[in-house]
C-alpha cells in the first residue's frame, strides 16, 4: 500500500485508515477528532471572596481523547465480518500505537480504548465505524533522533618544516616523507602525487589525520611545510527537537568510565555521578530523564551514586549534552536518545 502525501492517514495497531489493505478492504477515515489540537488543562479558577478576579491555580495538561471512524467498503460481506473483527482486535483496551500520517510526517501516540467500538451496516459489503480512544500522555511523538560521542579529547597534529614563521621550505625523498609520519606514529602512501595524502595508523586502520604535501621539481621529492592535522572530539551530542513540546530523553553511558557527568548546555542542568561509580569495559548505565531513573546494565539501581540530579528533557529547538568524566578513557561512550514532541 503506498501512502499519498497529501493524504492524512491513521494507523491504529496493524489497521491503516484510510488506504485498501492486504484483504481488498477500504478503509475510508472521515473522522479524525482530537487529534490535531492541544488537549485540556487541570487549569481551575475561583472567585475571589469580597474583589474582582479569580484565584487560579497552576494547570497541567491532560490526557488526549481522540475520536476515529469512517467507513468500510469490503468485497463480499464475509469479508466485511472479518473487517470488523480486525477492527475489535486493533482498538486495545490497554495500550496500541496510533499514528497519524499527515503531511508527509508521521507522528505517534499510545493509546487505550475508552469506549465502545460502534459498527453499523449500511449494505451487505458496507459499514461504518466508531473507536474512541484515549492517550495518557498529552503529547504526539516523532521517530527518535540519536547520536553518541567520546570523552572530550586532541589526538595527533603535526607540522613539519616551514611554519608561520615564513621559514623557507625543503624538498624530502618519500622515504624522508614517510619516515616523519612514522615517528609520528602513522604510516603513508607516498605516492608521489600533489595533494592530500592518505595516512595510516600502526594496525592498518585508516587514521582521520591528513597529511598535506606538495611535489617539489626534484623528482619524487616532496616539498615542505606540511602538516598532519589534529583529530578533535568534542564531547558533545547536538540534537534537534522539531517539534512545540518537550519531549524524552534516554542517555546511555558505557564503560570503560569513572564519574561520569552529563549536562545540558542549553539549561545547565547537570547530571553528576560520584568518583566512586566506576564502569568496566562492557558495562554501562541507562538514564531515564523523564523518569528519573538509572539503572546499571538495565537493572540494578545506581540512583544513590548520583551527587547532582539535573534532569533536563529535549527541548524544543536546537539541545547540546556535554560529557566529562572524572578520569579520561578515551573508550567510554555516551548515547543520546531524544524524541521530538509535539502539543
Amino acid at each position: 500500500m503506498e501512502l499519498q502525501p497529501d493524504q492524512v492517514y491513521a494507523q491504529l495497531g496493524e489497521l491503516v485508515f484510510g488506504a485498501v489493505d492486504f484483504y481488498g478492504v477500504d478503509w475510508a477515515l472521515r473522522t479524525l477528532d482530537g487529534w490535531a489540537g492541544a488537549s485540556a488543562t487541570t487549569r481551575r479558577s475561583a472567585q475571589r471572596p469580597r474583589q474582582g478576579g479569580s484565584w487560579v491555580g497552576r494547570g497541567y495538561p491532560t490526557g488526549r481523547s481522540i475520536a476515529l471512524g469512517g467507513m468500510i467498503y469490503a468485497p463480499t460481506a464475509a469479508d466485511l465480518s472479518l473487517a470488523i473483527d480486525r477492527l475489535n482486535t486493533a482498538a486495545e483496551i490497554d495500550s496500541a500505537l496510533l499514528t497519524v500520517i499527515e503531511a508527509g510526517r508521521a507522528r505517534w501516540c499510545r493509546v487505550g480504548r475508552s469506549d465502545d467500538v460502534i459498527t453499523k451496516w449500511v449494505s451487505p459489503t458496507e459499514a461504518s465505524w466508531s473507536v474512541q480512544v484515549e492517550a495518557a500522555d498529552w503529547r504526539k511523538f516523532g521517530a527518535d533522533v540519536t547520536d553518541a560521542t567520546a570523552l572530550p579529547s586532541t589526538f595527533g597534529g603535526l607540522l613539519i618544516g616551514g611554519g608561520s614563521d615564513g621559514s623557507t621550505a625543503t624538498s624530502f625523498t618519500p622515504e624522508q616523507f614517510s619516515s616523519m609520519a612514522n615517528q609520528q606514529g602513522y604510516t603513508t602512501n607516498t605516492s608521489g602525487t600533489s595533494g592530500s595524502m592518505e595516512l595510516y595508523n600502526a594496525d592498518g586502520t585508516r587514521s582521520d589525520a591528513i597529511a598535506l604535501a606538495v611535489v617539489a621539481d626534484t623528482v619524487d621529492a616532496f616539498t615542505i611545510p606540511f602538516s598532519i592535522e589534529a583529530v578533535t572530539v568534542t564531547g558533545q551530542v547536538s540534537l534537534v527537537n522539531p517539534g512545540n513540546e518537550t519531549g524524552p530523553v534516554r542517555l546511555r553511558i558505557d564503560g570503560p568510565c569513572r564519574g561520569p557527568v552529563v549536562t545540558h548546555v542549553s539549561s545547565g542542568a547537570q547530571l553528576v555521578f560520584s568518583s566512586s561509580l566506576v564502569l568496566g569495559a562492557g558495562e554501562w548505565i541507562d538514564v531515564d530523564m523523564e523518569a528519573r531513573t538509572v539503572l546499571a546494565n538495565g537493572q540494578a539501581s545506581r540512583a544513590p551514586w548520583i551527587t547532582s540530579r539535573g534532569w533536563a528533557g529535549f527541548t524544543p529547538g536546537e539541545n547540546t549534552w556535554a560529557f566529562t568524566a572524572a578520569a579520561f578513557d578515551a573508550d567510554a561512550r555516551l548515547t543520546v536518545v531524544a524524541t521530538p514532541s509535539w502539543k
